[in-house]
C-alpha cells in the first residue's frame, strides 16, 4: 500500500492499474489453479474485495476484475455481476485478463475450448481484452523476431500451428473491444519462447531472446493502434533475481518503447 501511494502521489503524471491478485496458501498455490469449491460464496466475498479496492482508487486508469483465473471462466453470470457492481462504483476502465491458450487441428477438444472463449460475454462486458500471453511459439533455441513473428502465425511447438495472431484478433475483434498484452515476456535463455511460462525453459543464457520476443509481438499487433494499448513486462524489479529479468537489451527496447494512451 505504501508503494501505491506513492504512485497517487504522483497520478497527475501516471497512469496507472489495480490489480487485485488472489495469494493462495502463502504463494504456493497459482492464480491458475484456483477452483473453490463453492462458487456463490468465493464471488461474493471476491466481489466485495474488488469492489472495496476500485473505491479506494478512483483516479486509476482501469481496474483488473480478473487475473488468470482461468477455472473460473466459466463463471459468467458472476463476473458480470462483479463487473456490473465495479461500475457503480468506478469510472476508469474496467479489464478482464484471460490466460494464455492452445490450439491444434489434431485435438479437437482444444477447437471446442477456443470456440468456448472466443464467444465468452464477459469480454463484450469490460472496457479492454487483455492477455496473459504465454503462448508457446517455437522450437528454436535462439529464435530472431522474424522467427518468432513467423510462429505466431503458426507455431511449431508440439506441431500444433496454432495459428495465436489470427485467434486473438478474432477475439479482440468479436467483441470491438481494445487488446492490452497483460502479462508479456519469456525467460533470458534459450528455448524461452517455445515454454515462455517456464522459468526453466533452458538453461543456457540467451540476452537478446527477450527483445526479439517483446519486438515480434508489438511488430505483430501494434499496427493498428486504435486496437493495441500496449504491454505489461513481467517481471521488473523482482527483490530476487529471476530468468524474466530483463537483459540489457531487452530493458531498452522496453524503455523506448512508446503506448498508446487512449
Amino acid at each position: 500500500m505504501a508503494f501505491a501511494q506513492r504512485v497517487i502521489a504522483h497520478s497527475s503524471k501516471y497512469r496507472y492499474l489495480i490489480e487485485p491478485y488472489p495469494w493462495i496458501a502463502n504463494g504456493a498455490v497459482p492464480e491458475t489453479e484456483l477452483n473453490p469449491a463453492d462458487k456463490a460464496a468465493w464471488f461474493a466475498s471476491y466481489q466485495s474485495a474488488v469492489v472495496r479496492l476500485a473505491g479506494q482508487f478512483p483516479k486509476a486508469w482501469g481496474i483488473y476484475v480478473a487475473s488468470n483465473l482461468v477455472k473460473l471462466e466459466d463463471q459468467t453470470p458472476h463476473w458480470l455481476s462483479l463487473i456490473k457492481a465495479v461500475r457503480g462504483t468506478f469510472a476508469g476502465k474496467v479489464i478482464y485478463r484471460t490466460q494464455w491458450w492452445v490450439t491444434a487441428e489434431w485435438e479437437p477438444a482444444t477447437l471446442a475450448a477456443w470456440r468456448t472463449k472466443l464467444e465468452n460475454p464477459v469480454f463484450g462486458a469490460v472496457d479492454v481484452i487483455a492477455i496473459a500471453a504465454y503462448f508457446e511459439l517455437t522450437d528454436l533455441p535462439a529464435p530472431t523476431a522474424a522467427d518468432i513473428k513467423e510462429a505466431l502465425r503458426s507455431t511449431t511447438v508440439y506441431g500444433r500451428k496454432q495459428n495465436v495472431q489470427a485467434e486473438i484478433t478474432s477475439l479482440q475483434k468479436r467483441w470491438k473491444k481494445p487488446l492490452f498484452l497483460g502479462e508479456l515476456s519469456c525467460p533470458a535463455v534459450d528455448f524461452g519462447a517455445r515454454n515462455p511460462w517456464d522459468p526453466e525453459a533452458g538453461d543456457k543464457p540467451n540476452k537478446d531472446i527477450q527483445k526479439h520476443y517483446l519486438s515480434a509481438y508489438l511488430e505483430t499487433f501494434a499496427s493498428t493502434p486504435a486496437e493495441f494499448l500496449g504491454f505489461s513486462v513481467f517481471t521488473i524489479g523482482h527483490p530476487t533475481p529471476t530468468p524474466y529479468d530483463l537483459a540489457p537489451s531487452a530493458a531498452e527496447f522496453v524503455s523506448t518503447y512508446k503506448p498508446r494512451h487512449p
